[in-house]
């Protein structure tokens, strides 16, 4: 039996396959370089943020997590939650790192209570809005840097301010974003299996707007390349607003490691610890609040490069994060001479082939109710926050599932007068049935029965009356909630006052004790119980012939 609280492990380091982890380290490193710097950007931290995320939360992942070739670091829905988070907190910046290590607290609490395979319950269609809404807000927020303009935090303000900075465009920056782009698409795959085209549009929009001279906006020089930390004062934080805010990063953080998890697993042909993996990342964001940096999680992109370029141990992310690191601090002033312009293509680009294009072309095939939560989710998380449409999308997917299951559960519900009516039954007990048919409603329930089929429950089985005797089978019922339970006890008390004889059959434990629980000992005590459903039918039919006989004489 697996204890109820389950604590970090260090995962040993081995040097056992060092070449294959170096290869894996140093192609990761050459995806993160970009991204890391792109995404500190969207955020708001700034570049540095970013690259000391990737490094920050490759180490600890790499140290503590459940996937051995896990390649954690910033990505593209962390940026824009943490974005938004700087946005509520403005007034209180140093606020936003406790909202980071508040959420490295609560992935390690979700990975020590087990709470790793649910996490991963979230539909599809709400991640597809999610992360096409990500893509979107991205690409509008880049819409004024790639325009030569000062970038906006939020979607709104970038789409209000796009036609007044349009007419006030400086056209060499668009032509730099545009180029930029179009390395990005259509760099030579032979070009790509030596450096990601993300990195290659890097260097040579920068060398060439040096180069040329060209005036292009740059990012602003790094104060310090080294992290910072300023601690608030805790009395004055706002904290209901802060652990809304961990709880949003906290569950996105993990949804998008498991789910890069699941696809290293597919790659690998490995599996993967999902607890193991929700505290690895989460202390890596604990770490990474502490030295007052953004927030990271498990990169599908870079996870697969290193998969690809032979990664097989945390070894290569550690490489990877060494890599960063010797960068950083060797040329990080060159950050300075990065035009805004090319990192805006490099993040229009990544914006696009965030949106689940995928997913968009099968419209045809989906469900409507997954397209209308898809959409709702896409169009909640650009206009009004990434938050809002989680919450919608899970709700709406839930109702939508209730829904699915309940008309499942009444299917299942089959009543029975005839023997030829009663599907199952083996040919003892079609026989038994055939003799007293007229008198003796037989109603199997198969499967689970829960609240979502309780009122349709009451009213399907609402006109039995004409029958002298209802035989409840629950050969097939492993479990029954309270919604369920409370609507049989109508059905049962309906059945007392219409001088109806209720045998109930094929009770499991778990299901007597769940009636127990629920307050129906009374109800259970006006029915007869018999075990098997061939001595429940006999028994009833026996009953029935019986009072027939009675009422004769």
């Amino acid at each position: 039996m697996k204890p109820l609280v389950q604590l970090p492990a260090f995962n040993p380091v081995t040097t056992a396959h060092w070449r294959a982890d170096f290869r894996g380290g140093l192609a990761a490193a050459s995806v993160a370089l970009p991204l890391g710097l792109a995404f500190g950007v969207v955020s708001g931290a700034g570049p540095v943020a970013g690259l000391y995320c990737a490094i920050c939360t490759g180490i600890f992942a790499a140290l503590f997590g459940g996937t051995p070739t896990q390649i954690a670091g910033p990505t593209g829905p962390m940026a824009i939650v943490m974005a938004g988070v700087f946005a509520s907190f403005a007034d209180q910046p140093a606020a936003a790192m406790v909202v980071v290590m508040l959420a490295g607290l609560m992935q390690i609490a979700f990975g020590a209570l087990h709470f790793g395979p649910y996490i991963s319950l979230i539909p599809y269609p709400v991640i597809s809005g999610f992360t096409s809404g990500v893509g979107c807000i991205i690409i509008v927020m880049q819409l004024n840097p790639m325009l030569g303009q000062p970038g906006v935090n939020d979607t709104v303000s970038a789409a209000r301010e796009f036609l007044p900075s349009l007419s006030q465009g400086n056209p060499w920056t668009v032509l730099a974003a545009g180029a930029t782009m179009a390395i990005c698409y259509f760099t030579p795959p032979r070009l790509r299996e030596i450096a990601p085209a993300e990195l290659f549009a890097l260097v040579s929009g920068s060398l060439a707007a040096t180069t040329l001279g060209i005036g292009l906006p740059l990012l602003e020089r790094p104060e310090t390349l080294l992290p910072t930390l300023t601690w608030p004062p805790l009395s004055e934080l706002r904290w209901g607003d802060i652990w809304i805010a961990s709880l949003v990063l906290a569950l996105i953080s993990s949804l998008e490691s498991l789910v890069t998890s699941m696809a290293a697993d597919s790659a690998t042909r490995d599996f993967h610890d999902s607890n193991k993996e929700l505290m690895g990342q989460g202390i890596g964001n604990l770490f990474a609040g502490a030295i007052g940096v953004i927030p990271g999680a498990g990169a599908t992109s870079r996870t697969m490069v290193n998969i690809r370029a032979g990664g097989v141990s945390p070894l290569s992310a550690l490489i990877h994060s060494a890599l960063l690191l010797v960068l950083l601090l060797g040329a990080g002033r060159l950050i300075q001479y990065i035009p805004a312009a090319v990192l805006a293509g490099i993040l229009i680009y990544i914006g696009i082939r965030i949106i689940d294009w995928r997913y968009i072309r099968r419209f045809k095939f989906a469900p409507p109710s997954s397209i209308l939560i898809m959409i709702v989710v896409w169009v909640l998380a650009v206009f009004v926050s990434v938050v809002a449409a989680v919450a919608v999308g899970v709700i709406m997917a839930s109702l939508v599932l209730v829904k699915r299951m309940t008309d499942l559960q009444l299917a299942s519900v089959e009543l029975s007068s005839e023997a030829t009516a009663a599907p199952g039954l083996d040919d003892a007990e079609r026989i038994a049935l055939s003799a007293c048919a007229h008198d003796v409603l037989l109603i199997h329930f198969g499967g689970p029965m829960t609240f979502g089929a309780a009122t349709g429950l009451t009213k399907r089985l609402a006109t039995v009356a004409s029958y002298k005797g209802m035989i409840l089978d629950f050969t097939d019922v492993p479990h029954i909630d309270d919604s369920a339970a409370l609507a049989l006890e109508t059905i049962i008390h309906r059945a007392a006052e219409a001088d109806q004889t209720v045998i109930l059959t094929g009770l499991r434990r778990p299901v007597v004790r769940s009636f127990i629980r629920y307050g129906m000992l009374h109800s259970l005590k006006r029915c007869t119980r018999i075990p098997r459903r061939l001595d429940a039918i006999e028994h009833a039919c026996a009953l029935f012939a019986e009072n027939e006989t009675e009422t004769e004489d």
